[in-house]
């Protein structure tokens, strides 16, 4: 599990190069009005960070758990996407908690969050998501 572990964090690192650069593409090329720029270029660069660190767990991290087929395949992103969304919640919720309780510097209280809503995604990953099914 620690091998699994070692690899989501890198996955991790992974989704975020994703998510920022297809955010700066679009806000920089693309997308240049309020709405466009603040509210459909994060949630945009985010569901492809999603996609990218999904496409990555099931081939390298799990790949010994998935069938490699197209219903699987899709079956699972259903799954992971809503696993991610959930964890999106929970590092809102403890951001805004630590920083309401310790007053932190809102860079110091999001990477305490992050902590928090990876924990989650990984286990949720490991246990639910990609756990050896026959279909």
């Amino acid at each position: 599990m620690l091998r699994n572990f070692i690899k989501f964090a890198i996955r991790g690192v992974a989704g975020a190069i994703v998510d920022t650069s297809v955010l700066w593409i679009l806000t920089t090329l693309f997308f240049h009005s309020y709405f466009t720029k603040y509210i459909l270029s994060p949630a945009i660069s985010y569901e492809l960070g999603i996609v990218a660190t999904y496409i990555i767990c099931y081939f390298w991290i799990w790949n010994n758990k998935v069938n490699k087929d197209k219903s699987d395949f899709f079956r699972r992103l259903i799954y992971y996407n809503f696993a991610l969304i959930i964890s999106l919640v929970i590092k809102v919720l403890v951001l805004a908690a630590i920083n309401e309780i310790f007053n932190f510097y809102i860079l110091i209280s999001n990477l305490i969050a992050l902590c928090f809503s990876g924990i989650f995604s990984f286990f949720a990953s490991e246990k639910y998501i990609f756990i050896k099914r026959e279909y």
